[in-house]
């Protein structure tokens, strides 16, 4: 498998929604809080027209499959009033969850971010969800929050594997990192 890492734009709607069409209850609930999650036209709009400053998106695709499809993507929106601070979500469809994926978007996305003057990615997580949640703190994660079985977290936001916490924890992320760091958004689809 050949992972491509590049910016969404106005003409990955139609990934997009298949993306969304073919994860399960369970991812859609993991992410959108919700079992099913069917964006109206402004939400698509909005999912695919960033600025690439205050809002963007970063897009993996599978570029040995035909057509290229969505496997994942990662996505910030910074705060108005504190611009230092994005909040931020990545999401994986189903079939490529395991493989790196996630992490690979959070390296990227970070990458992108910090060149931006982000210095913190603000997060909502599901309590219930304590693989993401011990993933995030091995990052450095702070300020927790929990309301409603959901947790708000503050994550740094690394530019280089080089900054990332020492750990056993933290393999995965160097990994990742070192990955885009490698391909520096090779473009494909």
């Amino acid at each position: 498998m050949s992972v491509c890492i590049r910016p969404v734009t106005q003409n990955d709607r139609e990934r997009i929604l298949e993306g969304l069409r073919s994860m399960s209850a369970e991812t859609t609930y993991r992410r959108f809080f919700t079992p099913k999650f069917y964006p109206s036209e402004a939400e698509l709009r909005y999912l695919t027209e960033v600025d690439g400053n205050s809002h963007m998106a970063l897009g993996a695709v599978d570029c040995h499959r035909d057509g290229t499809p969505g496997i994942g993507i990662a996505r910030y929106v910074r705060l108005v009033k504190s611009p230092s601070i994005a909040e931020a979500a990545i999401v994986v469809i189903d079939a490529y969850q395991g493989k790196g994926i996630g992490s690979m978007l959070m390296a990227a996305i970070s990458k992108y971010a910090g060149a931006q003057g982000i210095d913190f990615f603000r997060g909502y997580v599901l309590a219930e969800n304590t693989g993401v949640l011990r993933y995030l703190r091995a990052l450095g994660a702070s300020g927790e929050h929990t309301r409603d079985g959901v947790v708000q977290i503050d994550v740094p936001v690394y530019t280089r594997s080089s900054d990332l916490p020492a750990g056993t924890e933290t393999e995965r992320a160097r990994w990742a990192w070192r990955q885009v760091e490698a391909a520096e958004h090779t473009e494909c689809g």
